[in-house]
């Protein structure tokens, strides 16, 4: 029985890793989709470079521990990764294209180095699945440091 305990551990750990590192597209009917909409009003950002406010769409405030927005604009690519409570949105579409990209990361209430790179690999994989969905190429994005989302000691 003690051999069967780690083999079966060691087989659900690996198809819990397979699910975390595995994106499928999926094209929901506009009847049952959320709504999510490209972040239009962040191509007012200077391109090129990661933008962080409680709130771009309304100004330069601050960030604090329960609310944070990042913005990344380059070459009709546009980026909303928004930090509320203990989720974490990223929304991510190009000119020209319909679709949007969008995912959620559970990131608790401490998050930390390894939910920092969680979060840095899903926005990747999400301008991923929109640019192959729109079939357009999408510019270089930096990376994102995730930390900037989540200032300790700000007001929240």
């Amino acid at each position: 029985m003690r051999v069967q305990l780690p083999a079966f551990a060691i087989a659900l750990l690996s198809s819990i890793a397979m699910a975390t590192t595995a994106q499928e597209i999926v094209k929901v009917p506009q009847g049952q989709a959320r709504t999510v909409s490209r972040p239009d009003d962040l191509f007012r950002l200077p391109p090129g470079q990661w933008h962080f406010a409680k709130a771009l769409w309304e100004g330069p405030a601050p960030c604090t521990q329960t609310q944070c927005e990042a913005g990344f604009t380059a070459d009709g690519l546009v980026i909303s990764v928004e930090h509320a409570g203990e989720l974490v949105r990223i929304i991510a579409g190009l000119r020209g294209c319909e679709s949007v990209g969008f995912s959620e990361v559970e990131v608790g209430n401490k998050p930390g180095k390894p939910t920092f790179g969680r979060v840095r690999t899903q926005v990747d994989r999400v301008v991923k699945g929109v640019s192959k969905t729109c079939k357009l190429t999408a510019p270089p994005v930096p990376q994102l440091e995730a930390a900037q989302l989540f200032p300790r000691g700000a007001g929240g």
